[in-house]
C-alpha cells in the first residue's frame, strides 16, 4: 500500500470511529420551540432540531450548557411515519420554520401536545382543559406579511439563518401569499430599488387580500428622493402603495399619493359579523399590526363571538386597529379600545366609520397599564375585558385586572409560556377557566395562538 493510501485509510478509520462514538438517542417529544427532547445514557437532556417523537437518532453535539446540551441530527436511524421530505429548499438553514419535516396532521398533534404540556408545567392547569388546536385551512401560502433584511450592496432580500446573524437570500417563501411572493421576486430587478437599497435596512411586504395586491414598507437611513419612491410603485404592478420610515412615530406615504384609502390594505370580513354593512372590510396601513394568517384570524373572531355571548360593555386593552373589538362591538352597547400605536388608532377610527360603528366604539392612544390604573382609580368595572398582548404577556396588568374585570376575561395569546404564567395568577385571583382552544396561526412553525375564556368565581 502506498503512503497516500495509508493516510486515506487512517482518515477513513478516524471518521468511522468518530461517527461510531456519537450518541444514539430516542426522541421523547417535541417541546415548545420545535426541538426534540432526548436523554443521553448518563441522563442529561439534549435538544435536537428536525426530529419527530419516537425516532432513534444519532447525534452530533454542538454545544454543552450547564443543564442541557444542543445537538444536530446526523442520522435518522428509525424514521417516524409522520416524517416527510421538507418541501422548502431553505428548510434547516432559514430560521423561519421548524416543522416542515412533519406532515401537517402531525404538526397539529404536536402543537396540541406542546400547548397542554406547557400550560400544565408552567401554569398547573390540567391538560384536559385544552380542547385542541384548530388547523389552518392552508398549510402553505397563508402569510399575508413578511419582513426581510436587505443584503448590503446587492439589495437582495433574506431571512436570518438559524442560530446565526447571517442572511439566507430568498426568492420565494412557501409561507408567503401570492402577491407578496411576486413583489419579493421582482423587487431586486427594479431600477428604483437599486438606487434605494444602499441605504435600506429592512423591508416589509404585506398583502391586501381584498384587492389581490401588496404594499411595501422599507426602513431607510436617509431621506429618499420622492421620484425614486414613486418610480418603485410604478415599476412593480402588483404594488398598491409604498411607504418608507426614516424616523418619527409613523411612516411616510402613500406613494402614489392618490392610492385608494390612503394606501391602506383591505381585509374582507364576513357579512355575518357586520350584518348592517355591505361588503365589510378592515382598512389597515402598512406597518400596522394584523394577524399573519387571515383565515385563522377569522376563525378566532368567530369563536370569540361565541364565547363572549353579547356582553353589554367591552374593554379591549390591546385593541390595535380594532380586529377583535369591532365584531364584539356589534353585539354590545359600548366598546372601548386602547393601543399605543398611533397608526393603529387612526386605522381603527377609519374602519369604524366604514363599518358604521363610530358612535358605539371609542378608540384612544393609551397604554393598557395606564388605562387599567385609571379605570381602577375611578372605581369603574367592565363585564368583559379583552386581552391580546405581545409575547411578554400581561404581567404589568395583573395587579389591577381582577378589580376591573368583574365578570369575564378573554385572553388571546401568541406565547403559551407567558400565558401559563398569567393564568396561574388569574386562577389564584378568583377566576376559573371556561374554554382553552388553540389556533394554528403559523403552520410549519412551533408558534400558535391560544384563546382562553375566564369567568369570575361566585362567592
Amino acid at each position: 500500500m502506498t503512503l497516500q493510501g495509508c493516510f486515506i485509510l487512517l482518515a477513513s478509520y478516524h471518521i468511522f470511529s468518530e461517527r461510531a462514538m456519537r450518541p444514539v438517542v430516542a426522541v421523547e417529544k417535541l417541546v415548545f420551540g420545535g426541538d426534540g427532547l432526548a436523554r443521553l445514557s448518563d441522563g442529561r437532556v439534549v435538544f435536537v432540531p428536525g426530529v419527530a417523537p419516537g425516532e432513534e437518532v444519532r447525534l452530533r453535539i454542538v454545544r454543552e450548557e450547564k443543564d442541557y446540551l444542543l445537538a444536530e441530527p446526523e442520522d435518522i436511524l428509525s424514521p417516524s411515519p409522520d416524517r416527510r421530505e421538507p418541501p422548502c429548499p431553505y428548510f434547516g438553514t432559514c430560521g423561519g420554520c421548524q416543522l416542515q419535516h412533519l406532515s401537517y396532521e402531525a404538526q397539529v398533534r404536536v402543537k396540541t401536545d406542546m400547548l397542554r404540556e406547557t400550560l400544565r408545567r408552567l401554569g398547573g392547569l390540567p391538560e384536559d382543559l385544552v380542547e385542541g388546536v384548530v388547523p389552518s385551512p392552508r398549510e402553505f401560502h397563508y402569510r399575508h406579511r413578511l419582513r426581510f433584511h436587505v443584503e448590503p450592496g446587492t439589495g437582495a432580500l433574506g431571512f436570518v439563518k438559524r442560530r446565526s446573524h447571517d442572511l439566507v437570500l430568498i426568492r420565494h417563501c412557501l409561507l408567503g401569499e401570492g402577491s407578496v411572493n411576486e413583489v419579493l421576486q421582482k423587487l431586486p430587478e427594479s431600477n428604483a430599488w437599486r438606487r434605494l437599497q444602499a441605504f435600506t435596512k429592512r423591508v416589509k411586504i404585506e398583502a391586501s387580500p381584498g384587492e389581490g395586491l401588496a404594499t411595501l414598507l422599507f426602513w431607510i437611513t436617509v431621506e429618499p428622493l420622492s421620484a425614486d419612491v414613486e418610480a418603485l410603485a410604478q415599476e412593480l404592478p402588483r404594488l398598491k402603495s409604498v411607504f418608507y420610515w426614516v424616523r418619527g412615530p409613523k411612516p411616510r406615504g402613500p406613494f402614489p399619493l392618490d392610492a385608494p384609502h390612503g394606501g391602506r390594505r383591505l381585509f374582507p370580513v364576513p357579512q355575518k359579523f357586520f350584518p348592517e354593512t355591505p361588503n365589510p372590510c378592515y382598512f389597515v396601513r402598512p406597518g400596522v399590526f394584523t394577524q399573519a394568517n387571515w383565515e385563522i384570524n377569522l376563525r378566532i373572531i368567530e369563536t370569540l363571538r361565541e364565547v363572549a355571548d353579547s356582553p353589554p360593555r367591552v374593554l379591549d386593552l390591546h385593541a390595535g386597529m380594532g380586529n377583535f373589538l369591532f365584531p364584539l362591538a356589534v353585539l354590545s352597547q359600548e366598546a372601548q379600545g386602547v393601543d399605543t400605536d398611533p397608526g393603529a388608532i387612526a386605522d381603527g377610527e377609519y374602519t369604524a366609520a366604514q363599518l358604521g360603528l363610530s358612535r358605539k366604539v371609542s378608540l384612544e392612544r393609551l397604554s393598557a397599564a395606564e388605562t387599567l390604573l385609571e379605570t381602577w382609580k375611578a372605581a369603574e368595572t367592565w363585564p368583559l375585558v379583552l386581552l391580546d398582548p405581545p409575547r411578554g404577556g400581561c404581567r404589568e396588568l395583573l395587579r389591577y385586572l381582577p378589580e376591573v374585570a368583574k365578570e369575564r376575561i378573554i385572553y388571546i395569546s401568541c406565547d403559551p409560556p407567558t400565558l401559563a404564567r398569567d393564568l396561574k395568577f388569574l386562577l389564584s385571583a378568583g377566576y376559573e377557566v371556561e374554554r382553552i382552544l388553540g389556533f394554528d396561526m403559523f403552520p410549519q412553525t412551533y408558534h400558535l395562538e391560544v384563546l382562553v375564556s375566564l369567568k369570575k368565581r361566585r362567592g
